[in-house]
């Protein structure tokens, strides 16, 4: 009754708590988007430096792979060297042995 004789209209009160509550839920909404857009900036930047790490890695791959076969390549030379130089101490000890045979006569 008191209120009724100061005028006070419920309507409006109520509508004033109602348009609070959206601006409240409308605030939280606004902070969990940022929050959000945060999340994602911070996700592309990982994703960015995941495929950079990935890229160099591959690049460190290649560059291994060139490496194996450019070791490979001298390995086989080396080995090619080695068996060169075996038939030719081969034959100078063969040689050598005709000739002490021939200076021992």
């Amino acid at each position: 009754m008191a209120f009724a004789r100061e005028d006070i209209n419920f309507e409006n009160i109520k509508r004033e708590s109602d348009i609070e509550m959206l601006v409240k839920n409308m605030v939280q909404t606004n902070n969990m988007i940022a929050h959000l857009k945060d999340e994602q900036f911070e996700m592309r930047n990982e994703i960015k430096m995941r495929d950079e790490i990935i890229s160099n890695l591959q690049d460190d791959i290649r560059l291994l792979e060139k490496e194996k076969r450019w070791n490979m390549l001298w390995h086989n030379r080396l080995n090619d060297c080695i068996d060169k130089t075996q038939i030719i101490f081969g034959i100078l000890f063969l040689i050598n042995i005709l000739f002490i045979y021939f200076m021992s006569r």
